[in-house]
């Protein structure tokens, strides 16, 4: 055999060979499983009231003695379980505030007029949250962490749907002194903070 034709011989030797492997790589088995669908998404922490935008009340040329009873109902419509707290954004400016007794209780109402109080129900337990001037609601439940807790009755938390009527009795003292004249409580607010557990 010439040199020629074992030079060629031996390409076609190699080339047969290597069309075997890729062939071999080519016809591999394989299999593959899965698990789809997967996803995170967050709850939610939302808190509504009746109020539409309106203030509870407004007494406006009050004399000793005088008072106010209102009612707020708020409901919770987020989907994690919360805690809710009663606070105020700010101790209350005003000087007649120091004059103002207030009362906090919760409970139910049979009204859905904002701020009626028809039908009123205490709560026969923890009804009562808060007795004391305007100047010491301010003075001590100013943020969440000192705010008062509140949940529907029976329970600890508040879930989706539930439900609490607040009503809010304002008097002014028959003992305010002469110095109470023409003075004011100064703007203040009620603040239902909810935050998840």
């Amino acid at each position: 055999m010439r040199k020629s034709e074992k030079i060629l011989s031996s390409v076609l030797v190699v080339g047969v060979l290597v069309g075997a492997t890729s062939f071999g790589v080519y016809g591999a088995f394989s299999a593959t499983t899965q698990n789809a669908g997967n996803e995170i998404s967050t709850g939610t922490v939302q808190f509504t009231d009746n109020d539409a935008g309106a203030a509870l009340y407004n007494l406006t040329a009050a004399k000793p003695g005088s008072s106010v009873s209102r009612c707020i109902k708020t409901t919770y419509t987020g989907t994690l379980p919360s805690a809710v707290r009663l606070r105020t954004s700010a101790a209350s400016p005003g000087s007649l505030a120091q004059y103002i007794d207030v009362k906090i209780t919760q409970g139910t109402s049979t009204s859905t007029t904002f701020p009626d109080c028809a039908g009123f129900t205490a709560a026969a337990t923890g009804g009562t949250l808060f007795t004391g001037t305007l100047a010491a609601f301010g003075a001590t439940h100013a943020s969440y962490a000192t705010g008062i807790a509140t949940a529907p009755a029976g329970q600890t938390t508040w879930s989706t749907g539930t439900s609490v009527v607040y009503k809010i009795d304002a008097t002014l003292q028959t003992t305010t002194p002469e110095s109470g004249q023409g003075s004011s409580s100064g703007v203040h607010d009620f603040v239902w903070e909810a935050r998840n557990n």
